[in-house]
């Protein structure tokens, strides 16, 4: 039997009520800390990604574990800003 890892993330999406933001997807990646021993997730981390993405982004992070907290960070030309 496998040791579980420390952490374990989870991917909820949540509703856009915005027509204009029709080609794009948002929710948050909840992190479970197995460490803590609770039901409720100890992190989050929100997403606004375009709709195409987001298949590949569930199968990356949704039901993964880690004994890592990741880091993810995502730089825009200030001129897009």
């Amino acid at each position: 039997m496998s040791k579980k890892k420390r952490y374990f993330f989870s991917v909820t999406e949540e509703m856009i009520m915005n027509e204009k933001a029709e080609k794009f997807c948002a929710g948050r990646i909840e992190v479970y800390d197995n460490a803590k021993k609770t039901e409720y997730a100890s992190y989050e981390a929100r997403f606004f990604i375009p709709r195409e993405f987001m298949e590949d982004f569930r199968e990356m992070w949704d039901s993964k574990e880690s004994d890592e907290m990741p880091y993810i960070r995502w730089d825009y030309p200030k001129e897009k800003l």
